[in-house]
């Protein structure tokens, strides 16, 4: 009888065990029920640079997708990165876990708001061309201040990586932002704004993917407004000048210059590759009240048009890869084709102007920024345009031709976010950010970058843009982790809070750069060796 007792007793306590085994189950599988990988198990960024097969990719539609992403990853034991268009090109998507792609969160609505009077919330997967239709067809119609000149863009992937706009006083987009709500490591969504924490928002301004996902982001709005947008042609060795770039820096909202390697090469001329002889193309915007130079219908044209003058470049850049002595040529024949109508000026609505030209994405490239706090007199600015050039000649005396598309310039206000290469105390600090461009797989490309950057670095305590290419110069993740080591240390509190697990914390070199920041003898990433 004893024996029966036992059994009977072990055969009730085996079902109960087995039945709340099933229940945790159950529970968990309803918990997570939302989460539900794609079949596809690779993925490549924009420029094909970046080529990965995570153990999951996810294509969220709802929060409530997200939520579920990040307590499935805490069941599995899983870290989780994200990715929005895919135009980053340096490693800050690349994981072997989750890989969540934002792209299908796209709702805006846009609200009155009491104090910045009209603000728009975009999902983290929102292309900027859409965010500008919904503003613009609202009533009254509506903008941002200020956006970055790819239109393709999603919001999410240009704020987590600082990228700036278009105009000098708005700095980069993320200083639009009244608020941002993100899934943090806990699963549970948080809002960030200076009306709840000015220090935690400054650290989830500029983020890198390190707090948690970007579920929306709430940025201030403001009535249509026109720019004048003026192109002029003019030669380069003015523009070496540093009073004629802070004279029309003072008279615009905007500069850019636009220089086009080897632009005035001319094959008959006995001295066929002469810097003296190169233009560049000043683009300068100033707000005003004229009414706009075109339709919307004849914009419409003019991008279909630009268009297919990057697809016809695509082709002539395609062919510098097997002969790259034939950059000048090509260069030349480019300009000849942006430069046929001169001089030119016109009034845009603001977004317009802001992504001025279309298809510029369809040329795949090498992409390496790099920023620098500017000279009060702008005498460095002008300084490290003229060096650029020269060093640029020096490789094409030797057959070498790096640069092949093109170097920009702009001129941008600091930001008080933690992490952005623009960081400063001060507000009315102006930093230049000197912009690389080649076609993938230029030969000399990482060389003649690395020149580059070594001086900006080691002149001026230069950052590069986090979201393009830098991981390939040496020594940079200590370089950055000293740079960079008072904001990093602000911001890992915040990191700490909102991701104690480090489940977004799944990026070497990110890692190695706090690990030096703030564990300096344990530093991984010391200046002897090579990054």
């Amino acid at each position: 009888m004893i024996v029966k007792h036992i059994l009977s007793f072990s055969l009730i306590l085996l079902i109960s065990t087995v039945y709340k085994s099933v229940t945790v189950n159950i529970n968990e599988d309803l918990m997570i029920r939302s989460a539900k990988p794609i079949k596809n198990k690779t993925w490549e960024n924009w420029n094909g640079e970046i080529y990965i097969s995570p153990s999951s990719i996810f294509e969220p539609s709802t929060l409530e997708d997200l939520i579920d992403i990040v307590k499935l990853a805490k069941t599995k034991n899983k870290t989780i990165r994200c990715a929005a268009q895919g135009h980053t090109v340096s490693s800050l998507s690349v994981t072997k876990n989750y890989l969540v792609v934002v792209t299908n969160l796209k709702k805006i609505t846009i609200q009155k708001h009491p104090k910045y009077g009209w603000t728009v919330t975009a999902e983290a997967g929102t292309p900027l061309s859409d965010l500008d239709k919904t503003l613009r067809n609202h009533d009254p119609p509506l903008t941002l201040d200020s956006e970055a000149f790819i239109d393709i863009f999603r919001v999410s992937g240009v704020v987590a990586v600082g990228a700036h706009g278009s105009k000098t006083s708005s700095g980069i987009m993320s200083d639009q932002l009244c608020s941002m709500k993100i899934v943090t490591g806990s699963g549970e969504v948080y809002e960030f704004s200076k009306e709840i924490s000015q220090s935690e928002f400054n650290a989830a301004k500029v983020n890198l993917g390190l707090l948690g996902m970007i579920y929306s982001l709430t940025f201030r709005a403001q009535l249509m407004y026109n720019l004048r947008v003026t192109d002029a042609y003019a030669p380069i060795t003015e523009w070496f000048n540093p009073q004629t770039i802070k004279n029309l820096l003072d008279s615009s909202d905007a500069i850019k210059l636009h220089y086009y390697p080897f632009n005035g090469f001319n094959q008959s001329d006995p001295n066929p590759l002469d810097p003296n002889k190169d233009l560049v193309l000043v683009e300068n915007f100033v707000r005003t009240d004229e009414s706009v130079s075109f339709t919307q219908q004849q914009i419409e044209k003019l991008r279909e048009t630009q268009i297919q003058d990057n697809i016809n470049q695509k082709k002539l850049f395609k062919s510098l890869l097997q002969n790259p002595e034939a950059t000048p040529n090509v260069s030349s024949t480019i300009w000849k084709s942006i430069t046929s109508n001169g001089n030119t000026s016109f009034v845009f609505q603001a977004p317009d102007a802001f992504h001025l030209i279309a298809g510029y994405e369809i040329v795949k490239t090498h992409l390496t920024e790099i920023r620098f706090k500017v000279d009060p007199d702008f005498s460095n600015v002008a300084t490290e345009f003229s060096h650029v050039i020269q060093t640029l000649y020096e490789f094409a005396r030797k057959g070498k031709f790096p640069l092949n598309r093109i170097l920009v310039i702009r001129i941008i206000k600091s930001t008080k976010a933690l992490l952005s290469n623009t960081f400063d105390n001060d507000p009315k600090t102006l930093y230049c950010s000197m912009d690389f461009e080649s076609v993938i797989g230029t030969p000399g490309w990482k060389e003649f970058m690395q020149l580059i950057a070594q001086r900006y670095f080691d002149k001026y305590k230069a950052k590069p843009h986090w979201g393009k290419q830098w991981e390939f110069i040496p020594n940079v993740r200590s370089y950055l982790s000293d740079v960079l080591s008072d904001q990093i240390k602000q911001f890992e509190k915040v990191r700490a809070k909102y991701d104690p697990d480090k489940i977004f914390f799944d990026n070497k070199s990110l890692q190695d750069i706090f690990s030096c920041a703030l564990y300096s003898s344990n530093c991984k990433c010391s200046r002897k060796n090579k990054n």
